[in-house]
């Protein structure tokens, strides 16, 4: 516990690397791999459609949850006229259940740090497993506040056959308040993001249009007979 550390400084300091690299992770995510992939299928300016998302980048930031966030990110995909509004209502709700890649990059950080703080050297074989694990259970981690910290225990304890909560694990949930909340704007601008790029690639009006085509040769079929 916080009260039995003999040395503060060199606690805090650890604590400070854990989160420098988790917020370095989502740094290179957000303004390397989700501008990247945007520019590269709408080849437009990322930074400019940035500005329409963020009021929802703000409200996930304050209640760290990208559920409670969802409807504030519907209003910036429809208002940035960039996502129709089917498309918004289909991918935006997905990925609020979906896309968690800040979970993806937190959980391996967290239980790399709990290791090295309890005295295990991660293997290879470690970074590997740690990697897949938190990729899939990313995906089913829950959508609310503090949900990720039962998954740092569970892929902790799975991937280093340890039991119970390591030591150092107050100090996880101590910053976990902050980086929760860089996790869920990392995953609300990603869904967005990807709605965007959806709706550069799919055109509805065409779909429109051949599904109206369809209905009027069946009519007449059926009115020939």
């Amino acid at each position: 516990a916080l009260g039995k550390q003999t040395d503060l400084a060199d606690s805090f300091s650890k604590v400070g690397v854990l989160c420098i690299s988790v917020m370095l992770g989502m740094f290179v995510h957000l303004f390397v791999v989700y501008t990247g992939i945007f520019y590269f299928i709408t080849r437009d300016n990322p930074f400019g459609f940035f500005k329409y998302i963020l009021p929802a980048q703000t409200t996930a930031f304050a209640c760290a949850s990208s559920a409670a966030t969802m409807p504030v990110s519907l209003q910036c995909a429809e208002a940035s006229g960039r996502i129709p509004k089917p498309i918004a209502r289909f991918v935006i709700p997905v990925g609020a259940t979906m896309n968690m890649d800040g979970c993806a990059i937190y959980f391996p950080c967290a239980c790399v740090w709990l290791a090295v703080l309890n005295g295990i050297t991660p293997t290879v074989a470690n970074y590997i497993m740690l990697v897949f694990v938190s990729t899939i259970g990313s995906a089913g981690t829950a959508p609310v506040p503090s949900a990720g910290l039962v998954m740092v225990l569970t892929i902790y304890n799975s991937v280093f056959n340890t039991t119970g909560i390591p030591d150092g694990f107050e100090f996880v949930v101590g910053v976990d308040w902050f980086l929760n909340r860089l996790r869920t704007v990392l995953n609300v601008s990603g869904d967005n993001i990807v709605a965007a790029s959806i709706a550069h690639m799919v055109s509805l009006e065409e779909s429109d249009t051949s599904t109206h085509e369809d209905e009027e040769v069946v009519g007449g079929e059926d009115s020939d007979e």
